[in-house]
C-alpha cells in the first residue's frame, strides 16, 4: 500500500500445501482503483475459492481499501502491522524488496498463517485519534516556542519584537489547544456509552479525562485487544531480555509499538504514584530492587494500561485496595 497506488498478488493454496501466484497487478489507490480491484479479484476467484485479503497497515493509506472491503460478504480482511510483516519477510530470506515482491510475500503469509480478521471500529474512535494527535502536536509546538522564548529573553540584548511575537504565538497555540479539547469533549458526549465508560476510567487517581480519551482513541476502544499481554506489546512496553551463555544484556522495554500510548501514560504515572497508596507501595517495592527509577515508572505504566483495559471491558470504576475490599 502506498499513497497513490497499491500492488496486488492473487495467490492460491493448492493440494499438498503448494502456493501458486496466479496474477499480479497494480491499482490506483482511489475509489476508481478500488472498484477495478474488486472486479479483478471476482474474475480471478470464480465461485469456488474462499477469499482472504491481507494487507499491510502503511500509515493511513490502507484505510480506503480496507473500509471498502469490510462490508463485502464472503470476504475476510486482515490488516498486518508493519513489524509483523517485516519479521515474516526476514524468515523468507528474500533479498529483493519491491512493492510487487512484498505483495507476493504478504499473499503467501495470508495463506500460511492463521491471521486474525480485521474489525472495523466505530468512526468516532477515528475522529478521537485525529483530535488527540493534533493536541499532542500543538503541545510539542508550544514547548518548542517556549524554549525559543526563554533563550531569547535570557540572551544578551534580546529583541523585544521577537519576544512579543513568541508570546503571541504561544497565546495562539493555547487557543488552538482549548478548541481541540472542546471538540474532544463534544465528541465523547455525543456517544452516551463511550461517555459513561470514560467517566468510569477517569476515577483512577492521576488519570485525566484526556488521558483516557487518548488511550481509547489509539486502541479504538480496545476492539482488537484480546489480552493485557497483547496490549502491552502493542504499546511497546513489553520487556526485552537478551542473554547468551555467560553474557547477560540489559533488560529494557522494546519500544516497538504505539509511541503515543507511552507518551500519554508518562505524566499520569508520576501523579498516580503520589496520590494512590496502592500504586505508591508497588512503585517503592519495584525500585528497591532496581538501580534506576525508570524501572518503577515503566512498571506503573504497564499497570495503568492494564487497569484501563480491565475497567473498560468490565464497565466498572476504580476501587482503591480492590483485593483487600474483595477479601473483606
Amino acid at each position: 500500500m502506498s499513497k497513490d497506488t497499491f500492488d496486488a498478488a492473487f495467490t492460491v493454496l493448492l493440494t499438498g500445501q503448494v502456493i501458486k501466484i496466479k496474477r499480479t497487478r497494480k491499482f490506483a489507490n482511489t475509489t476508481k482503483g478500488v472498484k477495478e480491484f474488486l472486479i479483478w479479484i471476482n474474475k480471478t476467484k470464480g465461485n469456488s475459492l474462499e477469499l482472504h485479503i491481507t494487507m499491510e497497515a502503511t500509515g493511513v493509506y490502507y484505510e480506503s481499501l480496507a473500509y471498502s472491503l469490510y462490508d463485502i460478504e464472503d470476504v475476510v480482511v486482515h490488516v498486518l502491522l508493519p513489524s509483523t510483516a517485516k519479521k515474516y519477510f526476514e524468515n523468507l530470506n528474500i533479498k529483493t524488496k519491491t512493492d510487487k515482491v512484498d505483495s507476493k510475500n504478504i499473499g503467501q503469509m495470508g495463506l500460511e498463517r492463521n491471521l486474525t480478521p480485521w474489525v472495523l471500529h466505530s468512526k468516532i474512535y477515528r475522529h478521537l485519534r485525529t483530535l488527540t494527535r493534533e493536541k499532542e502536536q500543538l503541545i510539542n509546538e508550544r514547548t518548542s516556542v517556549k524554549n525559543k522564548l526563554h533563550a531569547e529573553e535570557y540572551a544578551a540584548q534580546p529583541l523585544k519584537k521577537v519576544v512579543t511575537r513568541y508570546k503571541r504565538r504561544i497565546k495562539y497555540i493555547n487557543t488552538q489547544i482549548n478548541a481541540v479539547e472542546n471538540d474532544l469533549r463534544k465528541l465523547v458526549n455525543s456517544d452516551s456509552n463511550i461517555s459513561e465508560k470514560v467517566s468510569k476510567l477517569s476515577t483512577i487517581p492521576g488519570v485525566s479525562f484526556f488521558t483516557v480519551v487518548g488511550i481509547i482513541a489509539e486502541t479504538a476502544g480496545f476492539v482488537n485487544v484480546k489480552s493485557i499481554k497483547q496490549l502491552t506489546s502493542y504499546s511497546g512496553l513489553d520487556v526485552v531480555q537478551k542473554e547468551s551463555g555467560l553474557w547477560k544484556g540489559k533488560t529494557k522495554i522494546s519500544k516497538k509499538g504505539n509511541s503515543h500510548i507511552r507518551r500519554l501514560l508518562y505524566m499520569p504515572t508520576l501523579s498516580v504514584v503520589r496520590y494512590s497508596d496502592t500504586f505508591k507501595a508497588n512503585y517503592k517495592r519495584i525500585n528497591e530492587r532496581k538501580d534506576y527509577k525508570m524501572a518503577g515508572v515503566v512498571a506503573m505504566q504497564r499497570k495503568i494500561l492494564g487497569l484501563l483495559y480491565t475497567l473498560w471491558k468490565n464497565d466498572t470504576v476504580y476501587i482503591e485496595n480492590y483485593k483487600k475490599e474483595k477479601v473483606a
